[in-house]
């Protein structure tokens, strides 16, 4: 889902580029997943680098359409990096 939702895009497991590398987003969030979730539901404030928040605008407005379901996994996906 990671991918066929174009996180890939902006998102790298291991280094920043558009948008901060997987593990810096996953060390911000260990243990709040519910925080990444409600980021992914367009509730939340970024926290990790809010710097760019305005360029995951559009991104959010993907995320916010997905399931229950598919947001939880999105951010257990997150969350192992």
């Amino acid at each position: 889902m990671f991918k066929s939702k174009g996180c890939t895009a902006c998102h790298q497991p291991n280094a920043d580029s558009v948008g901060p590398g997987l593990n810096k987003i996953a060390a911000a969030y260990k243990g709040n997943k519910e925080g990444l979730i409600k980021f992914l539901s367009g509730e939340g404030k970024a926290i990790v680098d809010p710097s760019k928040e305005a360029i995951m605008k559009p991104q959010i407005e993907v995320t916010k359409k997905l399931s229950k379901e598919e947001k939880e996994a999105l951010a257990d996906f997150i969350l192992k990096h």
